[in-house]
């Protein structure tokens, strides 16, 4: 027997049977992939990216007997109302499973996994909303350049190679969903009446207007947004009934990062590995220094980093610096301030920790 509890997005997308599922399925092949994926929830991901490569490089024509059977299937799916599964642990909950197939402008009809709880849970699995219906765009990037892709609403997503976005013809009138497998950059258009959420590997983004980076690689084990302007609420999708998840995230603020721990569920914030100014360059403040107070140069580097650096005060008062900082990045500054001043630095939630003795 096959171990298809071992394959990764490439194994499954080389894989006969897998293939000939994705282009025309079977009321067998159906019930072989809903059983796995039953005893397998946590191969969504990996079944989900080998399903795009399968419909991109095999150029699939559409299977039009599987079309009708999806959208009857759908209809009694939305005429019950079922709740959806709720994440746990970067995990879903093993419940009743059932094989679905979904409309891809760009490509294919083809089959596409869909779950539904026999319980009262409270939440749903966004994925479900990108699935239902036909009414959703799918785009994946096969190019070696980064493609552009326009949303409804005017916002934009510079999409890297061997990743997928997927949204809805158009937005919901509360809220604006999109679903990213891989990596891009978000510039989304500001509108405070419907915020802006991407899905990606068991995280969630969600901005009213800002720009920001999302990096969801399958094969990788952390998950990350950096934001480049604006405000980012981040959250793990996983819902608990005792709790808000959105209040369980962190935001993050430019030249911040956050990082989703994918196994274990795990979000934490840092810095981007190279902090951008975000001060306008005529109000950019010079990075020459001559005998300058310790704390006036943290105060430069906070004001023109939007950072926050935490000192002691007292430990720091008789310290100054003489130094040219002009052509050095934020790390680089950091690591010739403390090698004068004989501190060190730790970046801690965000922020930039300076320790060590006085002067």
């Amino acid at each position: 027997m096959t171990n298809y509890h071992q394959y990764n997005a490439v194994d499954f997308a080389a894989d006969d049977f897998f293939k000939n599922w994705v282009c025309k399925s079977d009321p067998d092949s159906n019930a072989f992939w809903e059983a796995f994926l039953k005893d397998y929830p946590e191969k969504y991901y990996e079944l989900e990216e080998a399903r795009l490569l399968v419909l991109n490089l095999g150029k699939v024509e559409p299977d039009v007997a599987t079309s009708e059977r999806i959208d009857r299937l759908w209809s009694r799916i939305e005429a019950s109302g079922p709740d959806i599964v709720p994440m746990r642990n970067g995990r879903l909950l093993p419940f009743r499973v059932i094989g679905m197939a979904a409309a891809s402008v760009a490509l294919v009809l083809a089959a596409y996994l869909f779950l539904v709880a026999k319980t009262d849970k409270k939440g749903a699995d966004p994925r479900t909303h990108f699935a239902a219906g036909s009414n959703w765009k799918e785009v994946s990037n096969t190019a070696a350049k980064p493609l552009l892709v326009g949303l409804p609403d005017k916002s934009q997503v510079i999409l890297e190679k061997n990743s997928s976005v997927r949204y809805p013809a158009q937005f919901d009138h509360k809220k604006r969903e999109v679903m990213l497998i891989g990596e891009a950059f978000f510039d989304v258009s500001k509108d405070p009446e419907k915020p802006f959420l991407v899905y990606a590997n068991g995280l969630v983004t969600k901005v009213l207007g800002t720009s920001f980076t999302i990096r969801s690689v399958e094969n990788e084990p952390d998950v990350t947004v950096s934001v480049k302007t604006g405000l980012v609420s981040v959250y793990s999708e996983q819902r608990n009934k005792a709790s808000d998840p959105e209040a369980e995230g962190i935001v993050l603020t430019p030249n911040q990062k956050a990082v989703f721990q994918k196994e274990k569920a795990l979000l934490s914030r840092t810095l981007v590995e190279k902090p951008a100014v975000v001060v306008p360059e005529a109000t950019l403040p010079s990075f020459v220094f001559e005998n300058a107070p310790a704390a006036e140069v943290f105060e430069t580097l906070e004001k023109v980093y939007g950072i926050d650096v935490i000192f002691d005060e007292q430990i720091m008062e008789n310290c100054t610096l003489t130094m040219d900082l002009s052509k050095a990045d934020l790390f680089e500054k950091l690591v010739v301030i403390c090698k004068v001043l004989d501190t060190e630095y730790k970046l801690i939630d965000a922020q930039v920790i300076i320790y060590g003795k006085s002067c």
